[in-house]
């Protein structure tokens, strides 16, 4: 990188910083991002098995890993936008990509041990994130679609899940070959 880019990289970054200072901090939208980033953490740490937890978290961080790629992505590509950042310098809507839906999954994770029962409750978590969370978090300006069309996440969540559980199937089965 040279240093016209660097530059250009650092004026862009302190541009999103003063304007983040501005416009998002402390305003209503940002206190319900923080709001549900804290309450997402309560219910989690509240209803998970502790027992099992070296797991779950696992679980989560292997689908927090494929909703940051898949969230950066759509937004480098145009297909929507996230008005308000909880931080500045974090992915857009982590509130969203590194508590709730983490930690939702990996919920749906401890509940459904069984694949049956998992992959139904997987597909109504999809159809559940899709056309009831996403058209709620539209209409309250947390997020904005750009070309993108809420009912085409409803794969993706699902196939979020799906792998998630066979990643970690795998990793699981490594592990108690080395035991």
């Amino acid at each position: 990188m040279n240093c016209l880019s660097i530059d250009l990289q650092w004026k862009l970054t302190m541009s999103r910083f003063e304007e983040w200072l501005k416009e998002e901090l402390f305003h209503f939208k940002w206190w319900i991002l923080l709001a549900v980033f804290i309450l997402s953490i309560f219910i989690w740490w509240k209803s998970i098995d502790k027992s099992r937890l070296s797991e779950l978290v696992l679980f989560a961080g292997i689908v927090c890993i494929f909703i940051l790629i898949l969230d950066e992505w759509g937004e480098e590509l145009a297909l929507w936008d996230y008005p308000v950042k909880i931080f500045p310098l974090f992915p857009p809507i982590s509130a969203i990509d590194l508590a709730s839906l983490p930690f939702l999954y990996s919920l749906i994770y401890q509940y459904f041990s069984t694949w049956k029962s998992y992959t139904i409750a997987s597909i109504i978590m999809s159809v559940l994130s899709c056309f009831v969370m996403e058209p709620l978090f539209i209409l309250s300006g947390i997020y904005q679609v750009i070309t993108w069309k809420t009912y085409y996440g409803l794969p993706l969540y699902f196939a979020i899940a799906i792998c998630s559980k066979f990643i970690l199937a795998q990793i699981k089965k490594i592990e108690s070959k080395t035991n």
